[in-house]
């Protein structure tokens, strides 16, 4: 029963929800979001999907739809200080400064917990002793879909088993790694109804698509990607950048490896080295002084501006952007170019999504992956006109619009957990557990003598693997008569083999390298570190992909051959006759159109296998999963 008193308390209670509901403190826009997303959590809907474009505000929106369940509450529950906490906010990432910043942003929400996928079981019972989370928000839920969408386990067992009755809105800037997170791993196929509804941002939002209809993207395609080529969109971002009339900066996206050729050209074209900065840790191919903190570079930017000049941050693919620009920022960014070769997601959450939010800057240009870019638009639009006003349960109907989007502007993946298969439909990518390592055996350099159909491998080898091995290769490349250039080839029937078809691309291009390096370059550093007797991994040589593991391998194989053709559109496609015979001459061998470089494996490391799960299990909870971590990555 409520008393005079209590009516006062309860009277102030809500005030004080309708206060942080009201602007400033919530835009319209999110409070709208949030009421969209709290009415769906209705009836036999427990989970609701909140898709937002990038640096939309999810912050705010997790805000409001805490303070709408508060608002939920019967007068007697709201005023009682043991049902206080009822909203469980997790982070899919463990970060500790990230942590720190969500706790404060939702600090005027007395009734949200803010924990991790860590920590919510503990967090759980130390901090809801008289109930269990009515609401339970996860941000960033995209982290969970792909490879390691398994983190999901315990929150969904918890919510099927131990919290029947508790509410989940998961908040994500790309909703498609969402939904197959859903879909793949757990709360579709464990029965929990779901549906999705779109964060429809207020007419001061300035995104993708403004940015799209304002003329301001501009396409990178195949070799022009690399901003050390010449091309018209090289010469177009030097004269934008030093045409600008005031002071601003540039954040530019390289592939691995090359940040410190970007950053020669740059110096070369745009501004001094002083004034170019080289953002994360250990670094490929960086000098340790080279290396810049984000707020270190922040501090670089204010001075920049308080004195008229020009700076420019370099990062490399494999890593977010990282950069919590800010109003002032995105004001006076200039220009970015992104090297990416990636999914839509990758796109758009790196250098042009950063760009996005409430500002006015209609003058910066976005050098990047147009069609990507296109693609995401045009995935907004269709999400803003079927679920902007209510959510939609229609996921089926989702995943057909996906595909077709994916098929219009031939794109084959929309996530880093999600990519197109050769019919078209779209699926998760699950990888394959590696951790079990063995060391090198032995290596040896073979000429594939192509031209010799008879020749007696036995004069150079009695290894009978070995000579399987390249009996195997030869009669991939003997099957075509005449031998000609392709850009695939497979040995069909021999999971044994690990074979690295190199190309003119992969020979030694720094462009397409992986943060291993080249081809010539993992084959030296392999070949020389077993002359001088060192242990190394056999994985090293694998580096699996797709759905291999090195424990499958008894060889791999660097296939250095004038016949294995780039699907890439690059100046060199091909390894020329100069190149594979400067890779025979090193080794030893009779010169060839074609060399095989064959490593065998030999000891499996119990020790080194155990370590590797271990801390396969230590970056899972640190939430290092999408790409990885040089630096953090900070969402507004």
């Amino acid at each position: 029963m409520i008393t005079k008193d209590n009516d006062k308390l309860v009277q102030r209670h809500r005030q004080k929800i309708e206060s942080l509901l009201s602007e400033p403190s919530v835009y319209a826009h999110q409070r709208n979001a949030a009421r969209n997303t709290f009415q769906a959590l209705k009836g036999d809907t427990r989970a609701v999907i909140m898709a937002a474009e990038m640096q939309a505000g999810k912050s705010g929106v997790a805000l409001a739809t805490a303070c709408y369940q508060r608002r939920s509450l019967t007068d007697e529950q709201l005023i009682d200080p043991a049902l206080l906490k009822d909203t469980l906010y997790i982070m899919t990432m463990a970060d500790k400064s990230l942590l720190s910043q969500a706790k404060e942003d939702l600090k005027p929400a007395s009734n949200v917990v803010v924990s991790n996928l860590v920590h919510f079981l503990t967090d759980i019972e130390k901090s809801f002793r008289r109930q269990d989370p009515k609401l339970i928000i996860v941000d960033e839920c995209h982290y969970g879909s792909g490879d390691t969408s398994v983190r999901y386990g315990a929150l969904f067992d918890y919510l099927q088993t131990e919290n029947t009755s508790c509410k989940v809105m998961f908040i994500s800037a790309t909703p498609l790694s969402a939904l197959l997170a859903t879909e793949g791993d757990s709360l579709i196929n464990r029965g929990i109804d779901t549906k999705l509804v779109f964060h429809r941002t207020s007419d001061d939002y300035f995104g993708v698509r403004e940015m799209l209809k304002q003329g301001q993207v501009i396409g990178l395609e195949n070799k022009k990607r690399n901003i050390q080529l010449k091309s018209e969109e090289q010469s177009a971002f030097i004269e934008h950048f030093n045409n600008y009339q005031r002071e601003g900066w540039a954040l530019i996206r390289v592939p691995a490896g090359t940040a410190m050729e970007a950053k020669k050209l740059l110096s070369e074209h745009c501004v001094a080295e002083d004034n170019i900065f080289i953002l994360g840790k250990k670094l490929t191919g960086v000098p340790e002084e080279e290396h810049t903190t984000i707020e270190d570079f922040k501090d670089a930017y204010k001075t920049a501006m308080e004195f008229g000049n020009k700076v420019i941050a370099i990062t490399v693919a494999g890593c977010r952007a990282g950069i919590n620009f800010g109003y002032d920022m995105k004001e006076n960014l200039i220009a970015t170019w992104d090297s990416t070769v990636s999914n839509i997601a990758a796109v758009v959450q790196a250098n042009i999504g950063r760009a996005c939010g409430y500002h006015t800057n209609e003058k910066a240009k976005h050098f990047t992956n147009y069609d990507a870019t296109s693609a995401y638009g045009e995935l907004l639009t269709y999400l803003e006109e079927s679920c902007s006003r209510q959510a939609t349960g229609n996921i089926e109907g989702l995943r057909q619009k996906y595909n077709e989007i994916c098929k219009s502007y031939e794109v084959k993946g929309l996530d880093v957990g999600a990519r197109v298969s050769k019919t078209g439909e779209l699926r998760a990518i699950k990888k394959l557990n590696d951790s079990e390592t063995f060391f090198i055996d032995s290596y040896i350099a073979i000429p594939a003598k192509l031209n010799e159909p008879d020749y007696d491998f036995t004069q150079l080898t009695k290894d009978k693997l070995v000579l399987n091995a390249i009996d195997a290769i030869r009669n991939v490349y003997l099957k075509d008569t005449p031998i000609t250039p392709k850009s695939s080839r497979s040995l069909r029937g021999n999971k044994w083999i690990k074979a690295h078809w190199v190309n003119g691309d992969t020979y030694d291009n720094k462009e397409k390298a992986l943060s291993l390096g080249t081809m010539w370059k993992r084959a030296l550093d392999l070949t020389q570190g077993i002359d001088e007797g060192k242990p190394l991994e056999f994985n090293q040589a694998v580096t699996p992909g797709g759905n291999e593991k090195t424990s499958d391998k008894e060889v791999a194989v660097m296939i250095f051959s004038i016949y294995n053709r780039s699907r890439r559109i690059v100046d060199k496609r091909v390894m020329s006759k100069d190149d594979v015979h400067d890779v025979c001459n090193w080794y030893g061998v009779d010169n060839d159109d074609t060399m095989l470089l064959i490593f065998k494996r030999g000891e499996h490391c119990p020790i080194i296998s155990r370590q590797k799960k271990e801390t396969a299990k230590v970056q899972v909870s640190k939430g290092n999963i999408l790409e990885s971590n040089h630096f953090l990555t900070i969402e507004e």
